[in-house]
């Protein structure tokens, strides 16, 4: 019996992980995907982020693989988010998002109104319908768990603070 319980939970959350930013229909008419809001207590100006000390250490970790984020050549999947701090600076600060053109990759000021913390978030899925071809695609860092909430308030407070290039 407990084999059972444990097979059926299992399965259960690899389902939902599956399809948890799916564009379907879940039962009930609302769709399985979860759009992030920080806790009520969060303070989004405090501490203070820097661009060059917190956010750029933690693209180069993340997101700047050759394979990924970090390549100088081609279309780096996207946006480039590789060593270079006034580049990546100028590639996603007020520019639109290719998959959302009606969305900067990161809009100045406004973390839920900024495509890369909506992909960080897991929750693009929300904005399907407005996406080319109808999808938003899936969430960062592709085929793999979401960053930690911590790390993701990194991103999050450095953009609700201005989108700084410091």
């Amino acid at each position: 019996m407990r084999f059972l319980h444990v097979f059926l939970a299992s399965t259960f959350t690899i389902a939902s992980l599956l399809g948890g930013c799916s564009s379907e229909e879940a039962p009930g008419g609302s769709s399985g995907c979860v759009d992030y809001q920080p806790p009520a207590g969060f303070d989004a100006l405090s501490p203070a982020v820097s661009f060059s000390g917190q956010v750029m250490p933690l693209f180069k970790q993340s997101c700047a693989f050759s394979t990924c984020h970090g390549s100088t050549t081609g279309p780096a999947n996207g946006v480039f988010l590789g060593d270079d701090k006034d580049k990546v600076h100028k590639a996603i600060v007020g520019v639109a998002s290719g998959e959302l053109p009606a969305m900067s990759f990161v809009t100045a000021g406004d973390p839920r109104q900024s495509y890369l913390m909506r992909k960080m978030d897991g929750s693009q899925c929300a904005l399907d319908a407005q996406c080319t071809g109808g999808s938003c695609q899936g969430s960062m860092p592709k085929n793999d768990d979401p960053l930690p909430v911590d790390r993701r308030d990194i991103v999050r407070r450095w953009i609700a603070q201005g989108a700084k290039n410091d």
